[in-house]
């Protein structure tokens, strides 16, 4: 399949002794890179380049992925957890510079130009991102609509590659399996009774004076999981979550439908349903915190 050779083309640039031994790679971008592919192949021009493109945009989006990994914290860190954020900024770094490094040899200088406009773009977003949550101005529609936004932004730099029919519906799949994507991480925490991302904000959203302030009183405490478990569950986290994704892969069906090339279709209803068996996945015991 031509993702499992792109999988197997990134990691010669992403398997590194020194960053395996301190820091943890970031999960490669398989439903976005999985839908370029795809249909860089049945409708993009230049067919001499899609490996190397679909390639290129993973390396920049785990190289921007490793850099969300840097820890913030200002208290003293030990030499292991001072060591593996050094190596989380410059293994995010090693994954942009061999972006450039590919493109560059293969004489590809204005797709260099549009990805890094892109990557411009997606720091602009991740700004006013943090900058809402930071006012307590997130809405959970717009937490989802935002990381949905920043995870599509790096691929749109493809919608002049595609021909008709897909030019026009380019932005509108990206987004979609984006917007999954998303709903499918924060399901994945909701499971590990976790209580961030988009349940924090339904609870901030719809929940009582007094279950609102208990989320800010937890904030950054030792003694805070049992009290998530307890909201998560009252609140139904999971199950709203769940809930979201199967509506949101119903869209992404939808759209599919649209779809001219039999093979492009194929791949992306094989990207929905990849979805929809999650759901069924139990709940294994090391998934728990």
């Amino acid at each position: 399949m031509i993702h499992d050779r792109i999988v197997q083309l990134t990691r010669k640039y992403t398997e590194h002794d020194m960053l395996s031994l301190y820091a943890e790679l970031p999960a490669f971008p398989e439903a976005r890179i999985r839908l370029l592919a795809a249909c860089l192949n049945a409708y993009g021009t230049e067919q001499e380049h899609h490996e190397l493109y679909a390639v290129v945009v993973a390396l920049v989006q785990m190289g921007l992925d490793t850099h969300d990994r840097i820890d913030t914290n200002t208290s003293p860190l030990s030499e292991r957890a001072m060591r593996a954020r050094q190596l989380n900024v410059l293994g995010g770094d090693y994954y942009s510079s061999r972006f450039y490094n590919l493109l560059a040899q293969a004489g590809k200088v204005g797709m260099v130009r549009k990805l890094s406009e892109a990557v411009c773009e997606v720091n602009r977003l991740k700004m006013n991102f943090y900058n809402q949550q930071q006012q307590n101005r997130m809405s959970p529609d717009q937490y989802v609509a935002y990381r949905a936004l920043i995870k599509s932004e790096l691929f749109r730099a493809f919608d002049e590659m595609l021909e008709a029919p897909l030019s026009s519906q380019w932005n509108d799949l990206l987004i979609t399996v984006a917007r999954c994507e998303t709903i499918h991480e924060e399901w994945q925490q909701a499971r590990q009774q976790r209580l961030d991302g988009w349940g924090y904000w339904y609870i901030v959203d719809v929940g009582t004076d007094a279950d609102r302030q208990l989320l800010l009183n937890l904030a950054g405490t030792d003694n805070s999981q049992q009290a998530c478990i307890e909201l998560a569950s009252r609140y139904r986290i999971a199950e709203l979550l769940e809930e979201m994704l199967a509506q949101q892969v119903e869209q992404l069906k939808a759209a599919i439908e649209r779809l001219t090339n039999s093979q492009c279709a194929g791949e992306l209803s094989s990207i929905a349903e990849s979805f929809l068996q999650s759901l069924a996945a139990p709940v294994m015991h090391s998934e728990m915190r």
